[in-house]
């Protein structure tokens, strides 16, 4: 497992060199990050992200070290850590916290007022939440549940005294609180969850967490606050089992933000979502490896999505007709079966080799069912998708597919590149490529000329490795020369397009319209030379 942060949109992953894990569980308004790494014997050593790097951090005397929260006003740092005798104690910044008569002791956060919370375990091996005071006194508080609790941490406390706890009783699943020690505190679980488990809570009382779903699958969340009503209308769950493969479904209830082609890719566990565009009549598809958040997703309408394994999650919001703006229809059956063929199939990657892509287009065609699937390209990537809803096989181990780049005035911007499809890509319905050198051809080359046989006019495509003086010849079949088109200097690239070409009007010299019959065009680019034969049929 490995650490990550996500600030100002940006999303950094972190692992301590030699670690088994690296985890982060505090992070300051100044882009610090705390937590802990697990060494090769187990044991958990702290760690520090400054500046971009990360640093140890181990409390004084100790030999297991973690940090739970820092401090934006002081910057300490406040977690836990065990001497060589096995004690385990709290600390905040160089302050050892300790609670009276308490055989361990664990300090989980401290607010902007300098109150540390935390949990204490006694000789009988009871967990009792607790308070210590900036004065240096504590209060002990009731767990919210009778029973045994394996554990019980107070992850959060805002300013106005609203905290967030985890807790397990023996036997138990772990459980979310959330509320006041004095007011009461009440379970937070995502709907359809297994598990829900909250680590931190924000001055508005948004609680931020993960859940397992079903499936066993773990899902990050962020629980924010709202009226009664908006709350009673979210908390509605639906439960989706998939089936290993390709499924057809849509989305049965309205969640609280607007979901994304990535979104419902991340609940799903999908390696790849797919959609018919209504205007275009074109599939269209998103994939993890993506730059973007992708289409959004719409209520009644059908999705295809990819699964690796059976799924099991849930759903959760409000009906469709919550929104009087919004259609009120009921959203398409959601079918798991999985027929053995593989129906949809998405081509998807990345284009290198010219700063900008834009107005381009990548065609993919299966040169044994000559099926094709075109894309516009969205920065640099792009996903090619078709599907037949008949679930009939669109693709089978083994097929080639040949990929054509095209720019925005038609040229023809890449080789001919062709990808065998394997059985991993069968079983992710997907087929990832990376395309380089688009816009730069690996060698010269002189193509045939189009139409051919042509009356009066021809374009005579061509291809160049690098920079150079392009001249084309014309000779008749005697040898005498016809034509000499001066293309003068040409840059690198391929020249396919009308545009691009080189072109003849079929006229000579004098400007005289050529007899019909077997002509010769000539290419020479430094010192290149290639020489190609075409008809004027009149």
């Amino acid at each position: 497992m490995v650490a990550f942060t996500l600030i100002d949109g940006v999303f950094k992953t972190y692992d301590y060199p030699g670690s088994q894990n690296t985890y982060f569980y505090a992070l300051g308004n100044d882009g610090r990050a705390g937590g802990y790494y697990e060494d090769n014997e187990g044991r958990h050593r702290g760690i520090l992200l400054q500046d971009g790097e990360l640093h140890p951090y181990d409390f004084p005397g100790s030999v297991e070290t973690e940090i739970w929260g820092m401090s934006d006003a002081t910057g300490n740092l406040t977690g836990n850590w065990t001497d060589a005798s096995g004690v385990r104690r709290g600390f905040t910044g160089d302050i050892i916290v300790e609670y009276p008569g308490a055989v361990e002791t664990f300090a989980d956060f401290i607010n902007a007022l300098g109150g540390m919370f935390g949990s204490y375990v006694d000789e009988t091996g009871k967990y009792t939440p607790y308070l210590r005071a900036p004065d240096g006194r504590y209060v002990s508080f009731t767990p919210p549940t009778k029973g045994t609790y394996e554990f019980f941490f107070v992850h959060g406390f805002t300013d106005t005294k609203i905290s967030v706890s985890r807790g397990k009783v023996v036997g138990e699943v772990t459980r979310t609180y959330v509320g006041t020690f004095l007011g009461g505190l009440h379970e937070l679980k995502v709907p359809g969850s297994v598990r829900t488990e909250g680590y931190n809570i924000n001055q508005d009382a948004s609680v931020v967490g993960h859940y397992d779903s079903p499936d066993g699958r773990r899902h990050g969340f962020i629980a924010r606050l709202g009226t009664e009503e908006e709350s009673d209308a979210f908390s509605n769950a639906y439960t989706v089992k998939l089936s290993k493969g390709l499924n057809m479904l849509s989305v049965p209830l309205i969640p609280w933000t607007p979901m994304t082609a990535k979104s419902l890719v991340a609940l799903t566990g999908a390696t790849t979502i797919i959609t018919l565009d209504a205007a275009t009549q074109r599939f269209i598809a998103w994939t993890p490896s993506a730059p973007n958040d992708g289409f959004p997703i719409e209520g009644g309408q059908g999705y295809i999505v990819n699964v690796p394994q059976n799924r099991n999650f849930a759903f959760v919001g409000a009906p469709w007709s919550y929104q009087p703006d919004t259609a009120a229809a009921a959203p398409s059956v959601i079918s798991t079966e999985m027929p053995q063929e593989v129906w949809a199939f998405v081509v998807s990657g990345y284009l290198k080799g010219k700063p900008v892509f834009d107005g381009y287009k990548v065609i993919a065609r299966n040169l044994r069912t000559n099926r094709m699937m075109t894309a516009s390209v969205q920065g640099d990537y792009f996903a090619a998708a078709t599907a037949d809803l008949s679930r009939k096989s669109v693709v089978q181990v083994g097929d080639v597919i040949e990929l054509r780049v095209i720019g925005p005035d038609g040229n023809v911007e890449s080789q001919n590149l062709t990808f065998k499809v394997t059985p991993e890509n069968l079983a992710n319905a997907v087929l990832s490529v990376n395309l380089d050198r688009i816009g730069k051809p690996l060698q010269n080359q002189l193509l045939q000329n189009y139409p051919n046989p042509f009356n009066p006019e021809t374009w005579m495509p061509y291809q160049l490795s690098k920079d150079n003086d392009v001249l084309v010849s014309i000779y008749d079949t005697t040898g005498k020369l016809i034509r000499t088109l001066s293309l003068g200097n040409q840059t690198a690239g391929f020249y396919n397009s009308r545009e691009r070409a080189a072109y003849w009007d079929g006229k000579n010299t004098l400007g005289e319209s050529v007899a019909s019959g077997v002509y010769f065009y000539t290419l020479t680019a430094g010192d290149f030379s290639a020489t190609r034969r075409m008809l004027i049929l009149k």
